[in-house]
């Protein structure tokens, strides 16, 4: 991790909660370089606003959206809540339809968040903020076909099914289908594809595993081909974070309600 603040290993404020469609964790600050991945970041200072350079243009605010795929850094001496989300994932889409996020809901979202980092937290009261986030607003639901095919390959074993072959689970020409999930995700199936595998070595990790290991369990080529991803995706490995501290994972069991929109 690429950390340029006075404290040389934030420490984690919380677990690192993780369910089938983002996680959520606190840090005591961050500092990291630009970098890309295909989840949408809710980026939330929990004492004073953050600073958060997105695509090139520089935002100060005690909250900010950034959507998937856009180039990114973050800048906090204070502490900090990261909540990833992925493309399906109705809290972003229903997110989405709030930007630019107005002062009031950046306040609630600082001051919600801080609460769960100063308390006991439980996985309830994570369960409990998602569900707020998903209804701040009623965004178009996802084609039902392209929703089944992104549940499909969050339970596929590795290798992953072809693009081919989830088309035609879908009933789509693979064109029409590249098109449709490029066009409903904001994301191509490619990066999606490697997002998931992102997302199961997150949830796979634990203090103290060796890397080589954990890139076979996720289905990434080998160990540098995981180094490479994540330093892509989150300019970071999860060793960064685990130095000095234990690091536990915590998985949810929430329901992916409100994806689809029927199929005409």
């Amino acid at each position: 991790m690429s950390v340029s603040s006075p404290v040389s290993h934030p420490r984690l404020l919380t677990p690192l909660f993780l369910w089938q469609g983002g996680w959520l964790m606190a840090l005591s600050s961050l500092h990291n370089q630009p970098h890309q991945h295909v989840a949408a970041s809710l980026l939330v200072g929990l004492d004073k606003d953050i600073r958060v350079t997105c695509e090139g243009r520089e935002e100060n605010a005690r909250a900010v959206l950034v959507a998937p795929e856009c180039q990114q850094s973050l800048h906090s001496d204070g502490p900090v809540a990261i909540l990833h989300l992925d493309p399906d994932e109705p809290a972003w889409r229903s997110l989405a339809l709030q930007q630019p996020l107005p002062a009031s809901r950046q306040q609630w979202l600082s001051d919600t968040l801080r609460s769960l980092c100063r308390m006991e937290i439980a996985a309830a009261q994570v369960a409990t903020f998602l569900a707020q986030l998903r209804q701040l607003a009623s965004p178009p639901p996802l084609d039902a076909r392209i929703a089944a095919s992104c549940a499909w390959l969050r339970e596929a074993p590795e290798p992953a099914p072809t693009m081919a072959t989830v088309a035609q689970q879908a009933g789509l020409s693979e064109s029409r289908f590249r098109h449709l999930f490029r066009e409903q995700t904001g994301v191509t199936f490619k990066r999606y594809l490697l997002h998931l595998k992102c997302q199961r070595a997150l949830s796979l990790w634990h203090s103290g595993m060796n890397f080589t290991e954990l890139a076979v369990l996720a289905g990434f080529y080998d160990q540098p081909h995981l180094n490479r991803t994540l330093r892509a995706m989150f300019d970071a490995l999860p060793s960064g974070y685990a130095r000095g501290q234990t690091v536990q994972v915590v998985s949810l069991s929430i329901p992916a309600e409100n994806r689809t929109t029927p199929v005409e």
